[in-house]
């Protein structure tokens, strides 16, 4: 019998076969999926009507030159809480217990650094890591106002004393994956990691849920990848649900959305340019989370039978872009989910070329690989 997609104790091992390709494919997924939204958010798009992936020109040669794909800093802010986890395993590894949520703040404080901001003096002043040397995420890309704010008032938030107890925005589910990525650990630790993670911006408890479920999401996607489940996306939503419902903590906003997401992909009937509209067009990080699951869960339905991979990828990053309000949040999770169930194969190789921060992310990916004991690369 096939072990459960999400265990309270038991979680992925790193010797898999199946775990270094989902590791690599949900972080350049997420990857492509920001930049392809916050591209198609900025800009006008390429014709009347598309949208993110769908508005990207063909590459040079192809009907004009290449255009550069531009990660924000959703991405920056998730390789950032992959080195902060890095860092723990680092010390384990060493023998020594770590305070996560701290590596975390310190991770996030770095990143301030990099904006060209000084961490308040009443802060701790972090040490720097490799990871700050990556010149791709130096780049100043519009940064989520209320993750400065958090960051700059000098002071760590937590979740029984929130900085901003209003702030419910799409933040901590942007950077929330890598928690998802994490072996050797069941839900009982993943939810309490990305809840705290999460608080550290954001106050509000639907914020902090939002962010927890999309890691359980990619966690129980690379789980269905290896047990060969035939439609790893959907099963990885359904186990995250039922999940979610054991969580001592406000919940119900975010289930409200899940179950939209799953009933509205399943629908032949409606329109796929609908799903924004249907499961909430605003920002909130549970109609963030909602809109980039739904988008992945109606690209895997339309390619029932023999799915090929990059076919479904490309299909749910375009529905996730297309979100109104968050288009790069919702197109970075429809990417990381995608990547994560279906692997590297599904990663559309001329995209891959036209990311600005691939070495950024890959050279992030494979430190993470090192660090966990996975088996190199053949």
């Amino acid at each position: 019998m096939p072990a459960p997609l999400l265990s309270p104790d038991t979680g992925l091992d790193p010797a898999w076969p199946e775990y270094a390709g989902s590791v690599r494919a949900a972080l350049l997924g997420g990857a492509l999926g920001d930049a392809l939204g916050a591209r198609g958010h900025a800009e006008r798009p390429a014709r009347p009507g598309a949208t993110g992936a769908d508005a990207v020109p063909g590459p040079q040669g192809a009907g004009g030159p290449a255009t550069v794909l531009r990660i924000s800093d959703g991405t920056q802010l998730t390789l950032y809480t992959l080195d902060a986890l890095q860092e723990v395993v680092e010390w384990a590894n060493q023998g020594h217990a770590a305070d996560e949520t701290a590596c975390l703040w310190l991770a996030y404080l770095r990143w301030l650094r990099t904006q060209g901001e000084r961490p308040p003096a009443e802060a701790p002043q972090p040490l720097p890591r490799p990871i700050d040397e990556l010149e791709a995420l130096h780049a100043v890309r519009e940064p989520d106002a209320t993750v400065l704010e958090a960051l700059r008032s000098g002071r760590m938030g937590e979740v029984e004393r929130p900085l901003l107890p209003d702030a419910k925005g799409a933040g901590p589910v942007r950077r929330s994956a890598p928690f998802g990525l994490l072996p050797h650990v069941g839900w009982r630790t993943l939810a309490p990691l990305a809840i705290n993670g999460a608080a550290l911006t954001h106050g509000h408890p639907e914020a902090q849920t939002a962010a927890a479920v999309h890691g359980f999401v990619v966690h129980a996607a690379v789980r269905a990848r290896r047990e060969g489940v035939p439609r790893p996306v959907a099963a990885a939503v359904a186990a995250a649900r039922e999940t979610a419902g054991h969580l001592t903590r406000p919940v119900a906003e975010t289930l409200a959305r899940l179950d939209d997401a799953v009933r509205a992909a399943e629908r032949a009937d409606v329109d796929p340019g609908a799903l924004p509209r249907l499961l909430g067009a605003g920002g909130a990080a549970p109609e963030t989370l909602a809109g980039g699951l739904g988008a992945a869960l109606r690209a895997e339905a339309e390619a029932a039978g023999a799915p090929d991979p990059r076919a479904v990828f490309r299909r749910a990053v375009e529905l996730g872009t297309a979100h109104g309000a968050a288009p790069a949040a919702t197109g970075a999770v429809a990417g990381a989910v995608t990547g994560a169930a279906c692997g590297t194969a599904a990663l559309p190789p001329e995209w891959l070329a036209r990311l600005d921060a691939r070495d950024a992310v890959s050279g992030t990916a494979e430190r993470w690989l090192r660090e966990v004991g996975a088996p190199p690369a053949a």
